[in-house]
């Protein structure tokens, strides 16, 4: 595999490892994790993945955090 290939799957894992914390969170605690609580935190979450450099996962976080704003 390539270089490119093995960091286009690193980031979706790791992009996809912070969604599922969250859904186990919202889960955990539902009274205290609404819509609004889980776009916050995928948008800090996208935020640190791309001041760490981890743009593809940035880039994942910041779609799912479009999707989760555009629920009703």
């Amino acid at each position: 595999m390539s270089d490119d290939l093995l960091d286009e799957i690193e980031q979706r894992a790791m992009a996809e490892r912070i969604l599922l914390n969250l859904l186990r969170a919202t889960l955990a605690c539902p009274a205290a994790m609404d819509r609004s609580h889980v776009a916050t935190m995928i948008l800090a979450a996208a935020t640190e993945r791309q001041r760490h450099g981890d743009y593809g996962a940035a880039e994942l976080l910041w779609h799912w955090k479009a999707m989760v704003d555009g629920w009703d």
